[in-house]
């Protein structure tokens, strides 16, 4: 999934200062081939919505991206290997002066595709460790496998592209923060990125995964600790706003950045169900003036205010509502 970057305590300028977003997150497909504990958008093996963008749509959604000077790009999924077109796309934004960053589970960091994301001027790849064990890692991702990982991401430093290392916590891994952070800085991150866990999609059905409210306080004070120590050597970068605090903050300070279903529609923020337009038959200039509007709307305001009643709604962010 695309992890919205926090801006809590700095005052973003106006979205209106932009033609177009800053930041697009792009969800290149929902079929992944694991089907992990926490997934926000319930990916997995099959996965795969039946109106996912054809070739020629792809091509028409990142000309548009291109020509309207995007200065930063994500893919994730599901799993972004996944789609055929990957390194394709990818080359095309950063010709045209995008960065270009993927989110992967890192299964696929074979040789070659290490070697083609290098030649595709990618400038980071971001991969999911969420422990420090093949034990602890398999309990957020069963299906997964540790030292194939593991594996990748040395392929990957190999080839001379930026590493970033992601971590969800959970009740299960939450003490394990201090040695993956570890391990990031000894495999040769350049950056870490982490927060509170995001109790919608599959985290949401499963009951106690959330670390309590003690396991948080100890979580964030190793991560201000371990900031400190990796200062000028590895971002250590954490959120501690919930999510629901979070969604109440976008509200007043929106980023200006988008989610790209991999149908082509466009989401104001991954974890709500409101669309704001659709780039296969709409322009991104049509979809940018619809986001900026679609903050402002009633009816974001008042789902965002009744979480804290109700966080359950979370559940209904794959319902989507227009805006």
């Amino acid at each position: 999934m695309t992890e919205v970057p926090s801006v809590h305590g700095r005052e973003a300028p106006s979205l209106s200062a932009w033609r177009a977003p800053l930041y697009v997150g792009w969800q290149l497909t929902n079929a992944c081939d694991l089907a992990c504990s926490h997934c926000v958008e319930e990916s997995g093996p099959g996965k795969a919505f039946k109106d996912e963008l054809t070739r020629a749509q792809v091509r028409r959604v990142l000309k548009q991206l291109r020509d309207g000077q995007v200065p930063y790009v994500s893919f994730s999924g599901g799993e972004p290997f996944l789609h055929p077109d990957l390194f394709e796309m990818a080359s095309f934004l950063a010709a045209g002066g995008a960065s270009v960053k993927i989110e992967t589970n890192g299964n696929a960091l074979t040789r070659e595709n290490c070697s083609a994301l290098r030649r595709c001027g990618v400038h980071a790849v971001q991969v999911s460790l969420d422990g420090a064990a093949a034990g602890t890692y398999r309990r957020m991702r069963p299906a997964g496998d540790f030292d194939r990982v593991l594996g990748g991401i040395r392929r990957l430093r190999r080839s001379g592209v930026a590493l970033e290392v992601n971590f969800v916590p959970a009740r299960f891994n939450v003490g394990e923060v201090a040695e993956v952070v570890d391990l990031a800085w000894r495999e040769g991150a350049c950056g870490f990125y982490t927060g509170r866990l995001i109790e919608a999609g599959n985290a949401l059905k499963r009951a106690g995964m959330a670390p309590t409210r003690e396991q948080y306080r100890a979580f964030f004070g190793v991560l201000k600790r371990k900031a400190a120590e990796y200062k000028g050597r590895m971002r250590v970068c954490y959120h501690e706003m919930g999510i629901v605090e979070e969604l109440k903050y976008r509200t007043a300070h929106p980023a200006a950045l988008f989610i790209i279903l991999p149908n082509g529609k466009v989401k104001l923020i991954n974890a709500l169900p409101f669309v704001c337009g659709d780039l296969r038959t709409d322009s991104l200039g049509e979809v940018w003036e619809r986001f900026q509007r679609g903050w402002r709307s009633p009816k974001v305001a008042r789902l965002v205010a009744g979480l804290e009643r109700d966080p359950s709604a979370l559940s209904r962010l794959h319902r989507w509502v227009d805006v």
